[in-house]
């Protein structure tokens, strides 16, 4: 079988049309299922590696259980302590401490919520802070890394709020903009790391305006393209692709992403029926976005994109005239119509880099790899690549830049290659050159 066509690596990029087919939805078949929610909280507790789901209603009773979600089965938990049955109250994991956070909403007897409790991985406990804010329900909440804290933004409490809290895991205190958007409920917000700001779009009789908090404002933004106007729809960050993805509403099933600039309706080939009042988390293991229930039967789905890209780096390299190996470092992924940057470091000051491409890291001119070098020279160093181009790199401050332009054909969605990079570096062995640790890479489309 052939292998793929190089002429990507060296011909300069010519965007094409944007793929809609690059992200679609996953249908799960868990062994076991919590009940068919709507207006339940979910969140992803990373420290645990778990989908936390607490409270929901369904047959018009509202529920105080707590499921947790391994990707293979849902499992009631029993905590020793709980908090009280609700709706309407969304669910953030607090990245600094570990800890997933849960904020007022509505009990079984209608009354509107003002408590604070967080679970642990074990057990729910109550805060009780000197600062409270007022009691509300269907409230935006999100982890904000700027401020290491979850930052909380209106929500109904007898009246439509746009006030804004922040929590730090002892107290919460009041975040005070010149600008806000306008009072709502059943809105939703997310962090969005294109800007590092929390983008917030549309609610309850609102029109289909998009907000951005920069950590000391709101901006109003004005987007080239953007969802129509909704409520009870969520929205989380998928980290890998540094998009917001939002979906559903009343009556509405369609898939929208923000990128820090503009809206993009997604069309993938299969799709969730409409919903709304559910929540989507963020798996940061498989890096999807989760999203279960508020539907007739119980469902639970992911989304993402059909060909992830990846960047991964192994092995080890030999040592130069720096006592150092060279060695390689990402700080992106290969995804069409972008442009692979790869760090070459550990190089001494006054040498020229090379970095070695090719299509495989098992096979090459010189037989399986890895290859020993010792024979030309260059003891305890080992071919990982089979090198199919070679480009020679400038080296400054002890390290050089590689970068690929790849095209946004996909045509190229998941073709496979491999770095591995090198160092003319007198003195260092017979050969005079040492070999870095190996890139293997995996073209993706976002």
């Amino acid at each position: 079988m052939p292998r793929p066509s190089i002429s990507f690596l060296i011909a300069p990029t010519m965007l094409l049309a944007s793929l809609a087919a690059q992200t679609t939805w996953f249908p799960a078949s868990p062994l076991a299922s919590p009940p068919p929610f709507t207006a339940h909280g979910m969140a992803y507790d990373l420290g645990n590696d778990r989908m936390v789901l607490f409270g929901g209603t369904t047959g018009g009773i509202r529920f105080a259980d707590t499921w947790l979600y391994d990707r293979t089965t849902w499992t009631l938990a029993t905590p020793a302590t709980t908090p009280p049955a609700r709706v309407a109250h969304p669910l953030v994991y607090d990245l600094a401490r570990g800890r997933i956070v849960t904020f007022g909403g509505i009990d079984a007897s209608g009354l509107v919520l003002g408590d604070t409790w967080e679970w642990d991985g074990t057990n729910w406990t109550q805060a009780l802070p000197t600062n409270v804010p007022p009691p509300r329900r269907s409230q935006a909440m999100v982890y904000y890394p700027p401020r290491g804290a979850i930052v909380m933004w209106g929500g109904y409490g007898g009246t439509d709020l746009n006030d804004m809290w922040q929590w730090d895991g002892l107290d919460w205190n009041q975040i005070t903009t010149t600008t806000s958007p306008q009072p709502r409920r059943a809105s939703d917000m997310a962090y969005d790391p294109n800007t590092g700001g929390i983008v917030l779009f549309s609610g309850y009789q609102q029109t289909n305006d998009t907000w951005l908090f920069d950590n000391t404002d709101w901006v109003q933004q004005f987007p080239a393209t953007s969802p129509s106007a909704r409520y009870d729809h969520s929205m989380t960050t998928d980290l890998a692709r540094s998009r917001v993805v939002t979906f559903g509403g009343p009556g509405i099933a369609d898939t929208w992403e923000w990128d820090g600039t503009t809206w993009q309706n997604r069309t993938p080939a299969v799709m969730p029926v409409a919903r709304s009042d559910t929540y989507l988390a963020y798996d940061w293991a498989t890096e999807r976005v989760v999203m279960f229930g508020s539907s007739v039967t119980a469902e639970t789905w992911s989304y993402g994109p059909t060909t992830p890209a990846s960047y991964s780096i192994t092995g080890t390299g030999c040592p130069g005239t720096n006592n150092l190996s060279p060695q390689l470092s990402n700080a992106g992924r290969p995804w069409l119509g972008e442009t692979l940057a790869v760090t070459i470091g550990n190089l001494p000051g006054n040498s020229l880099a090379f970095m070695t491409t090719g299509f495989s890291n098992t096979t090459s001119l010189f037989g399986p790899l890895p290859v020993s070098l010792a024979s030309f020279g260059m003891p305890g160093c080992q071919l990982q690549v089979d090198a199919s181009i070679v480009l020679f790199l400038v080296v400054s401050n002890g390290s050089a830049v590689w970068s690929l332009p790849i095209p946004n054909d996909g045509g190229l969605l998941g073709v496979q290659f491999y770095n591995q990079a090198g160092n003319l570096d007198a003195g260092a062995n017979a050969a005079g050159v040492t070999i870095s640790n190996a890139g293997a890479a995996v073209i993706g489309g976002r």
